[in-house]
């Protein structure tokens, strides 16, 4: 047995790098809601991919419904063989065969969802010590609720108000007048500009930037003016903000980001933009000024919106595409400009088959100049 796979690599009691105390496998099935297959006193002490656990460990088994005969270490299905683990427990979907695996399996309905239930258990967050540093500034008026912990240098200006629990990380900075809920974290250089509202439980992770200018600009014989942007921008409970986010202000309304909806790294959010509740926005996706998205919508990695566009309730929008136009709700689109999915699809396949056609052409015009030449030979 390699190392990757001792027992013996985790101290006795405790998780990787100091978590919490192990637990049983019937604990564990009790808090994730699972069912035990096995001896249900076998202790785990972390968790592990598949191709790297150990007998302490547990890992996850994330099967295509089709094919849930074997897995192998990527957690895939895969052709039939044993399974490629020495994990001591998996989580697992009912149909998952064990195919010569010995360890205990925790049957659940959505194993993957478990897993992530569990991996807190066993590598919970560092504690946070409530308190201000010494270093942090925090201007007049500012109130902070109980258990805040502000960092390092970080800057309140005046009038802001923190919820209980919440976390400022080292250099962040917050600006007047700002108001955050409860247990709200702001990771190290996050910044939010003036008048900025967050709901409870939201996490800004480094170096996002919120609430900034908005780019709107008028002709004039002297060149560009700066349209006021003047506006606020609000986001609801349990939103997280990917690093290095930058979401405006809105022009003279409220930028708005509902409830629950998750952003990516490197996600620019423009002003007056209005998303709804539980949305995934994936990195470098760019959504300019105007622009309404539904609540439950998806949009891939690259993608580009343009203005004052909407994006309706549940739509899905593939990686890379430019969307300059509606798109319904439900609806799957790809493709620049944007479409229905299919019919980029038959788009890419006829762009793909050119070469061919070309070289097809090629041949049909060599043979019919062939052709010509012996016609004009006969005819001499």
């Amino acid at each position: 047995m390699s190392a990757a796979r001792s027992p013996e690599r985790h101290a006795a009691g405790t998780a990787p790098g100091g978590g919490a105390a192990g637990r049983t496998a019937g604990e564990l099935a009790r808090l994730v809601g699972a069912e035990v297959d096995g001896d249900a006193g076998v202790l785990l002490l972390g968790v592990a991919p598949l191709e790297d656990a150990g007998r302490a460990d547990l890992s996850f088994v994330d099967l295509v419904p089709a094919r849930r005969q074997a897995v192998s270490g990527n957690g895939r299905a895969d052709s039939a063989g044993p399974v490629d683990t020495g994990a001591g427990a998996l989580l697992a979907p009912p149909g998952f065969v064990r195919n010569g695996y010995q360890g205990v399996v925790l049957r659940s309905e959505d194993p993957r969802l478990a897993f992530a239930r569990a991996v807190p258990i066993f590598v919970p967050e560092p504690p946070v010590r409530a308190g201000i540093h010494h270093s942090a500034v925090l201007g007049r008026g500012v109130r902070l609720a109980p258990g805040v912990s502000v960092g390092p240098f970080a800057v309140l200006d005046g009038g802001a108000l923190v919820g209980a629990g919440s976390v400022i990380g080292p250099g962040v900075t917050i600006g007047e007048r700002c108001v955050l809920g409860s247990e709200c974290r702001l990771d190290d250089g996050a910044s939010l500009g003036r008048g900025v509202r967050m709901g409870d439980r939201v996490r800004v992770q480094a170096g996002a930037r919120l609430g900034a200018e908005g780019f709107g600009y008028v002709a004039s014989p002297r060149g560009p003016v700066k349209f006021p942007q003047i506006g606020g921008c609000v986001i609801g409970d349990d939103v997280e903000i990917g690093a290095n986010c930058t979401i405006d202000r809105g022009t003279f309304g409220n930028t708005e980001i509902g409830p629950r909806t998750k952003l990516d790294n490197l996600v620019h959010i423009g002003h007056n933009v209005r998303i709804g509740a539980d949305c995934f926005i994936v990195a470098q996706t760019g959504i300019a000024g105007s622009v309404t998205v539904g609540r439950g919508a998806m949009l891939g990695g690259q993608t580009g919106i343009s203005d004052h566009v909407t994006i309706g309730p549940g739509a899905r929008v593939a990686a890379q595409s430019g969307v300059i136009g509606d798109i319904p709700a439900g609806a799957l689109y790809g493709g620049y400009p944007a479409r229905p999915h299919r019919e980029w699809l038959r788009s890419v396949a006829a762009a793909m088959s050119i070469p061919r056609l070309k070289r097809r052409l090629k041949r049909l015009e060599r043979v019919a100049g062939e052709a010509l030449s012996r016609d004009r030979d006969r005819a001499d």
